[in-house]
């Protein structure tokens, strides 16, 4: 699909909007269907979407772009949707992270305390728990919502460190299961003309995959945040976030000084016991602290291998591994080969 085919998808109406316009005092939204059929409806009118949502895989027939989305190959990755135009949603909240992102014209957001507008190209991080609800009232009105579970987070942007201290903070908050995180995140993103391209990119891969949909879907989903923290934004703050902040700075660190850092470094910059940092690392990567700045200096080791001419033991100490014997026998161990077979491209 060319993109001036899916910007004219975009801003056509269903026929479900089109009755919609036509007919204002029109019952519940597609939306109250849709968490009718997935959440849970709790006390005071509040719906709640679980985690459990992303095991079903919805299949639709493809009438129109809405329903594509539904039915796309890469619902248990991430949940895309797109909000129904002339309708208000119900107060609902998940249990898992999202990001709304309005296209077009404006979105009124509404919460059990108070409501605010999202402007064109704004963006709002969503944390889970946080209960809201979102109301398009014109034609120009284009809202999708992406929705991120912990484990593609942690695998796919957490890892990647892709975007801001800001952005890694927030989800951290959320991987973390912080008592009390911070509700959202507003970007205002005006007047940058990427941040439409690249949620075009994304609706396209996501509702009408190319052959490499899933790779591409990754690249622009590493992109997102980086264009996101061109903006200026607001949001809110409280002590409890503080814990998600200090480890989006040790990820950072670790990211930075790998080839000399210690866990007893991080412990003592911190005020953290060693333990708790390293499980907090296995939780958040996957990995133990060892193992972690291992692959960052293996990483480093076989960068200068193919890019450099440097002596191979320049290079051993070069990535931090100070041991001549403990270097080679993990390079092997990891790679099948030694370095120097490496380098003559016998991997």
């Amino acid at each position: 699909m060319e993109r001036h085919q899916l910007v004219q998808q975009l801003y056509t109406l269903t026929e479900t909007e089109r009755y919609r316009q036509q007919h204002p005092e029109t019952g519940p939204s597609r939306f109250y269907r849709f968490l009718e059929e997935h959440g849970y409806l709790e006390s005071g009118g509040i719906y709640h979407m679980p985690s459990i949502f992303f095991a079903y895989q919805e299949q639709k027939t493809p009438e129109n772009l809405s329903d594509c989305i539904d039915s796309s190959p890469y619902q248990s990755l991430f949940r895309m949707k797109k909000a129904t135009r002339f309708s208000s949603e119900p107060l609902s909240y998940a249990d898992f992270l999202c990001i709304r992102y309005v296209y077009s014209g404006e979105v009124v957001m509404t919460t059990p305390k108070d409501s605010f507008v999202l402007k064109q190209n704004d963006i709002l991080l969503m944390n889970a728990g946080f209960v809201q609800s979102q109301t398009l009232a014109h034609e120009e009105d284009i809202s999708f919502t992406l929705m991120f579970e912990k484990d593609y987070l942690v695998k796919n942007v957490l890892n990647s460190r892709s975007g801001s201290n800001l952005i890694t903070r927030f989800m951290y908050s959320y991987v973390l299961n912080s008592e009390r995180p911070q509700n959202y995140i507003l970007f205002h993103g005006g007047s940058n003309d990427k941040l439409p391209r690249v949620m075009e990119d994304i609706v396209m891969e996501y509702a009408y995959p190319s052959e490499l949909g899933q790779i591409l879907l990754e690249a622009y989903l590493q992109i997102l945040p980086v264009e996101i923290t061109h903006s200026p934004y607001e949001f809110e703050e409280n002590r409890e976030s503080r814990q998600s902040l200090h480890f989006a700075q040790i990820m950072d660190e670790i990211d930075a000084n790998y080839t000399t850092m210690t866990l007893q470094d991080l412990a003592q910059r911190y005020s953290y016991h060693p333990d708790y940092i390293s499980r907090q690392i296995q939780r958040l990567t996957g990995r133990s602290f060892r193992d972690y700045v291992t692959d960052k200096r293996m990483e480093q080791v076989c960068m200068l291998l193919r890019n450099s001419d440097l002596p191979i033991s320049q290079i051993q100490q070069q990535a931090g591994f100070p041991n001549e014997t403990y270097f080679y026998r993990k390079f092997r161990e990891r790679y099948g080969v030694t370095p120097r077979e490496y380098r003559d491209g016998k991997a």
